[in-house]
């Protein structure tokens, strides 16, 4: 049977066809690849939602969260369960294992649960209410302002603009935010209605009685059914405010309007408002189907953004508040730039080391590689984002080896003389399994990355799957592909001009390593106690380096937090907002701010995958604000956090920058559990002290936050049984003054517009009139004043308690200007330790620091297997054991120069580090085994054991100086721009490998000579 290569050179027609229509598909596939910012992360995260208005955080712990948390739990696939409990509402997250593939049978099976669980809650519980949409988000969001125009009238305006922007082919879901639905309020005069003894409940069933839509029955008529429609339903306001309501124990009425104040209105306090640039907005958060193009669905979303636009009357505006097409074409051609300036590199080096023919031909089979890989990755549905964009950058110096190596090859026995095609065919046999085998084994160490489990996986795999992809393909075309071209386009010497039959390698530069390399071999105990020694320097040196999980992001944005103390009234925090946007929004004081968005109460839609969404909370605001470049985001950052200080401080102002990877890095968090809430906020006050002793800490709190001051109203059972009141009427009666209650709905058209019940403002206010509520007795007839029935204690509640894993849990948390997060910890460790918990509690680290463990432990997880196949391949290759010893040795000592360009450069490890000593590893695995085979080879040749090693380190030395050069070159775009997330991994690599080579040319012949027991001679001349 026919190698590949002597297939392609036989068949050579086809081989042409192979490579145009490579070129061609490649192409094409370049130009219509979807494009992302990032990898897609999987949200393996639900969200369970019950509410019971009034009922205290205790009661909501005890009764609601603790009952949905264990019917929770009974789902085998959950893995964590985060719990909040607050007044009147239980917020529960589910987060499933990372080893669940398909997540929505668990869904299908919370819902399930959560339907049979609700009949076991308190009567009058809402929910609970799954969200198992969590993790979608909005490729844009459009923000709807204008002047001139109610809230109502943007309602409408902004439902219309949703129903016709699911035209656009591609659009998952539009959602709504800062809707202002209106109310219809009838405020009690408290004199009025005692006056002429009418309750509330009184009011409330006249109305209810009355707007009724009912059918009356048909009639028939002469063969036509006649319908009979009784009326009685509201048609305007004012029909509301001319109902008779009953005086009690008389025939007489009284006009609502006598008894009431009667307003049109919108919810009162705002249910969530939104402000863009500062102006009351509706923002719609539009998402996309999976496997969209974001980038093509992007243009055609702007033009229908803009055809609706005009469509509007005038003074309504159309805005992107966020726009992820324009941040993902931005990474994409940041990134294709990098490929295109590395791509340059790699051919204008192996042009220079292997002359304009040679290099020609070696520089062909790159970009060839490069479209044969995209073809693959299209058809494996790998995404084109900036992860596999920066994999292809690193694999292009890894890649050109295989065709240098087959190239260098043939040229060496076409100056010997050989027949064109034998010198090709020979090539491929003699190379095809030990450059199949440093591929493999390049691509097992990126095994482990390919095969994580999480979101940390899921966020690096395609590095992994990209230059699995390319070195496969490379290996390829080396064998198809380059021995072709060799044939057509390679001129070697005759023996006339040279050509003896022997390979030369002659020149000073080979002269000063023949000699170098018989030095050190004569010295070579010597030089492996040096190694040793470097060895040790470096894993002393590493302490020193900095640790960081994954670095801040490059994008134009920033985040603000803004919260309050718990309690706050949500006009507070509008407040507080509003003056923070009107001084961001003002271009004197802040002329690189672009626009600001501002969600009050919430966090608004997920606008970018790694950020999650706030829960609900009338006293936080969330602001995002953009720039007009990324690197004013630094500055401004520090700058908002001073402002904050200066101008807002009834709050604490937290602004920080975007990041990489699946979670947000930089946050130091200590969780703290245990079942006492008093022991709980002293060990956290504890820890919070100790951060504040640390200069430069920031963003220090703890999640339970502030207590805060409630009335408990005690009805005084004897007195009210005396008065014929019940309890159900006190909080009834207390519900409708204070919140207000709903009675009915108003219909205009085909809004539904509630009807609500409420005290006037300066009585619903006013704490003092509280004990003035009157509380109508039904079975009396009666009102009753609630100071005459119920004594009234303050006191101080939690505002929320979280628990973890179903136990009560508080977490400290803090972030520092300068410190990374591996950093802030160490300096916390002793108070920590000082903490003397009690038995029955404990402490354990979250925020990156967990995140960077848990990624860790999962990538080391495959790591043993990995290193297994590839001893197995090595031994299988060689059939033996000291030859794979001698290469699985360089590679911890090959980690000395990339321990050295993280301190040099300054560069953080973190994940992508670690990546990147995989790839060195792999790198310097490949090229041990072509200089182990070459020896092998130079021994079959009847060369004596030390002459091999000389000679086959002679022949290898440029292809493996070539394919480091390469290399680091590739990676110096990486480099020298600083790229944000591969900036550690690419100094790694290019430090790593540039000893590497020193420890291949130098350290494996040296290793070779001493497990091989080769005799060296006393002066050697190679």
């Amino acid at each position: 049977m026919p190698s590949i290569t002597e297939f392609s050179i036989k068949t050579d027609r086809v081989t042409v066809l192979f490579i145009i229509l490579t070129i061609l598909t490649g192409i094409f596939t370049f130009l219509d690849y979807p494009k992302q910012e990032d990898p897609t992360i999987t949200i393996r995260e639900a969200v369970v939602t019950t509410a019971f208005p009034g009922m205290s955080t205790l009661r909501v712990e005890d009764l609601i969260t603790r009952k949905v948390e264990e019917h929770i739990r009974q789902i085998g696939e959950v893995d964590e369960i985060k719990s909040d409990s607050k007044t009147g509402l239980s917020i529960i997250h589910v987060i499933v294992k990372d080893s669940v593939p398909d997540l929505e049978p668990v869904w299908q099976d919370l819902r399930n649960k959560m339907a049979d669980l609700a009949s076991q809650l308190p009567a009058g519980t809402l929910g609970p209410m799954v969200n198992d949409e969590f993790g979608l988000t909005a490729v844009a969001t459009i923000a709807l302002w204008s002047d001139g125009f109610t809230m109502a009238e943007m309602r409408e305006t902004a439902r219309n603009l949703r129903d016709r922007l699911y035209a656009v082919a591609g659009v998952r879901k539009v959602e709504l935010f800062g809707i202002q639905d209106e109310r219809v309020y009838l405020e009690l005069k408290n004199a009025k209605m005692a006056q002429f003894g009418i309750s509330p409940a009184v009011i409330i069933d006249t109305l209810k009685r009355q707007n009724i839509i009912l059918p009356g029955g048909g009639v028939n008529v002469d063969g036509q059914n006649l319908t009979i429609e009784p009326t009685g339903n509201f048609d305007s306001v004012s029909e509301i405010e001319s109902v008779f309501i009953p005086i009690p124990n008389t025939e007489k009425t009284v006009p609502l309007r006598d008894l009431v104040n009667i307003a049109r209105g919108y919810v009162d306090p705002p249910e969530s408002p939104v402000f863009f640039r500062g102006k009351p907005a509706i923002v719609l958060g539009v998402s996309v189907l999976d496997g969209v193009n974001s980038v093509e669905f992007g243009k055609a979303l702007t033009y229908r953004v803009k055809t609706l636009e005009q469509e509007l009357p005038i003074g309504y505006v159309l805005e992107y508040a966020t726009y992820q097409p324009d941040l993902v074409v931005s990474a994409v051609e940041g990134a294709v730039n990098n490929l295109y300036q590395t791509l340059v590199i790699v051919l204008v080096v192996v042009i220079s080391f292997l002359g304009l023919r040679t290099g020609l031909i070696v520089g062909s089979f790159v970009p060839m590689a490069m479209l044969m890989g995209l073809i693959v990755m299209s058809i494996a549905g790998v995404e084109f984002q900036r992860m596999s964009i920066a994999a292809m950058i690193i694999s292009l110096g890894l890649l050109v080896d295989n065709g240098i190596v087959v190239a260098e090859d043939i040229r060496t026995r076409l100056d010997c003389g050989q027949d064109r095609f034998k010198a090709a065919v020979k090539a491929g046999k003699m190379l095809a399994v030990p450059l199949l085998t440093s591929s493999l084994t390049t691509i097992l160490f990126f095994g482990p990355v390919v095969l994580m489990e999480g979101s940390t996986g899921e966020y690096t795999m395609s590095l992994g799957q990209v230059l699995i992809i390319v070195l496969l393909s490379s290996w390829f075309l080396a064998m198809y592909m380059t021995p072709v071209v060799c044939i057509w386009f390679m001129k070697g010497k005759t023996r006339q001009e040279g050509g003896d039959g022997e390979e030369h390698f002659d020149g000073r530069v080979y002269d000063f390593y023949r000699s170098f390399l018989n030095t050190v071999l004569r010295a070579r105990l010597l030089i492996v106690l040096l190694m040793i020694l470097a060895l040790g320097a470096a894993g002393f040196a590493f302490k020193f380096v900095i640790k960081e999980f994954f670095p801040a992001n490059d994008r134009n944005q920033f985040l603000i937090y803004l919260d309050l103390p718990a309690g706050s009234h949500v006009s507070s925090t509008v407040d507080a907002a509003r003056r923070l946007t009107d001084w961001l929004e003002d271009k004197k004081k802040n002329p690189e701010i672009t626009s600001t968005i501002t969600y009050v109460g919430s966090g608004g839609p997920r606008f970018f995958l790694s950020l999650a969404p706030t829960d609900p909370d009338p006293h936080r605001a969330f602001v995002l604000a953009n720039t007009e470049t990324s690197k004013q985001v630094p500055g401004m950052v520090k700058k908002v956090n001073a402002f904050g200080l200066e101008r807002i401080p009834e709050a604490r102002t937290s602004a920080k920058t975007m990041w990489f990877g699946p979670g947000e890095t930089g946050i130091v968090e200590v969780r703290l559990t245990g079942s006492d809430r008093a022991v709980l906020r002293d060990k956290a006050e504890v820890l919070m002290a100790a951060l504040r002793a640390i200069p430069g800490t920031l963003n220090i709190n703890q999640d339970w936050e502030n207590k805060v001051l409630t009335v408990k109203v005690i009805v005084d059972q004897v007195r009210a049984r005396r008065t014929g009141v019940t309890s159900e009427e006190v909080a009834d009666s207390l519900n409708a003054f204070i919140d207000g209650a709903y009675i009915t709905d108003y219909r205009e058209g085909d809004t539904v517009i509630p009807v609500v019940i409420r005290a006037v403002e300066e009585e619903r206010d006013n704490i003092a009139q509280l004990r003035n509520i009157n509380v109508y007795s039904s079975k009396t007839g009666k009102n009753v004043p609630l100071s005459q029935i119920a004594n009234f204690e303050p006191r101080w509640d939690p505002s929320v308690i979280k628990r973890f894993n179903q136990e009560r849990t508080i977490t400290v948390e803090a972030r520092h200007q300068f410190l990374k997060a591996a950093q802030l910890f160490a300096k916390l460790r002793p108070a920590i330790d000082g903490l003397d918990m009690p038995a029955g509690y404990s402490w354990e680290v979250g925020g990156e620091i967990e995140s960077s463990k848990e990624s860790n432990q999962k990538l080391a997880k495959n790591l043993p297997l990995c290193l297994a196949l590839v001893v197995f391949l090595l031994v299988w290759q060689f059939n033996s054991f000291r030859r794979p010893a001698i290469i699985m040795l360089t590679i911890p000592m090959s980690f000395v120069g990339g321990i050295i360009g993280l301190l040099v450069m300054g560069a953080p490890f973190g994940f992508m580090a670690i990546l990147g000593f995989l790839s060195l590893a792999g790198i310097i695995i490949n090229n041990g085994i072509v200089l182990i085979d070459r020896i092998d080879i130079e021994q079959e040749a009847g060369k004596d054991a030390y002459e091999a090693i000389v000679s086959a380190a002679l022949a290898r030395a440029r292809p493996i100086v070539m394919t480091t050069i390469t290399t680091i070159l590739g990676l110096m775009p990486l480099i020298v721009w600083k790229d944000p997330l591969f900036f550690g991994m690419a100094n790694v690599i290019a430090f790593g490998l540039l000893v590497g080579t020193v420890l291949t040319l130098v350290v494996v012949p040296v290793l070779y000579s001493l497990l091989f027991r080769v005799k060296v001679p006393v002066k050697a001349t190679g």
